[in-house]
């Protein structure tokens, strides 16, 4: 029902009520939000907006006005994440969100609070490979992956811990193509795709269901155009 876009260069996110495929602006849209926000995710019951401020390197929340889609930031909101915030992904139960921040080369784990939609960290921000650029959960809530550029050039794995959503390393993978900037997880958790911009190519992963594990399929990476950087999945 509701469309929103990050404004990176002018710190705001518009909101827009969608109808018949046309969408129209939300009254008080745009809404001023951190600095160079990058990256948006809803939960799960659309009833909130988590907004990655990578300048600023936290997080902003806004609750959904779930009649007019009009956003409002909720308490203690910006919550601090890491220099260069921008990824984040949240469970599928809405539980938990993970946030890639690349200029510290690290992950940072929150619950979420389900009444007010605020964050709570969970430890400290996890190290991993250089500069990650993007972070993604796999439909059971199991595993998290990030993939990582620069020198790395690799999608790294994560296991989920189910009671408090903690993160542990479990396996790494070559990407199979330079620079990938984006990673997501299809439907069925079977597959993991990685949209390689400097090699132009899309990387493909069959998924060990119990591990989470990586294995390219045959013919990765295919090839895509040039400056691939984002990838997604009807």
């Amino acid at each position: 029902r509701f469309l929103y876009v990050a404004n990176s260069g002018a710190n705001t996110v518009s909101a827009f009520r969608v109808s018949n495929g046309t969408a129209t602006p939300v009254s008080g849209s745009p809404y001023a939000v951190g600095v160079q926000p990058v990256a948006l995710r809803t939960d799960p019951s659309g009833g909130f907006l988590y907004v990655t401020d990578f300048a600023g390197g936290a997080v902003a929340v806004l609750a959904i006005d779930g009649t007019s889609g009009a956003l409002s930031g909720v308490s203690g909101s910006p919550f601090g994440a890491g220099a260069g915030a921008v990824s984040i992904a949240v469970d599928p139960a809405g539980t938990f969100a993970y946030v890639a921040n690349e200029t510290a080369a690290t992950i940072s784990a929150y619950s979420i609070d389900p009444t007010t939609g605020a964050l709570s960290a969970i430890g400290a921000p996890l190290s991993t490979g250089s500069a990650p650029k993007s972070i993604t959960v796999d439909p059971a809530g199991n595993f998290v992956y990030v993939a990582n550029v620069t020198t790395s050039d690799d999608v790294a794995v994560y296991a989920i811990a189910p009671s408090s959503g903690a993160l542990t390393l479990s396996s790494t993978i070559v990407a199979g193509g330079s620079f990938p900037l984006a990673v997501t997880v299809d439907p069925s958790g079977q597959f993991v795709y990685a949209a390689n911009s400097s090699s132009g190519d899309i990387s493909v992963f069959s998924v060990d269901a119990a591990t989470g594990a990586l294995a390219a399929v045959a013919g990765s990476p295919f090839p895509a155009g040039s400056g691939a950087r984002s990838i997604a999945i009807d």
